[in-house]
């Protein structure tokens, strides 16, 4: 995946790309998904965090308050996906 994203993002951070790929495979991991993000969907949010210059300290971020990803929107590209998604961000950090 590494190989693609550099094909895509020559001299990318590699910090960033680290950090995003954790979340990138957590998130295809959350059970219940209609349509778990694909390389494409990665590429795209990749993309987006360049442009919106958040780095990969935020997303090694695991403050309880922010367990949903900076532009999740272009990982999760079903509604219902997104809505399930903060459901359980929400579950998860009131701790049941």
């Amino acid at each position: 995946m590494r190989a693609i994203v550099e094909v895509h993002f020559p001299g990318i951070k590699q910090k960033l790309v680290g950090e995003a790929l954790k979340m990138f495979y957590e998130i295809r991991d959350v059970p219940g998904l209609k349509k778990k993000p694909s390389t494409s969907e990665l590429l795209d949010w990749l993309k987006l965090l360049m442009v919106e210059d958040i780095g990969a300290e935020t997303l090694r971020e695991r403050d309880p308050k922010k367990l949903i990803p900076p532009l999740h929107g272009a990982l999760l590209k079903n509604e219902q996906d997104v809505h399930l998604f903060e459901r359980l961000a929400f579950i998860h950090r009131r701790g049941g």
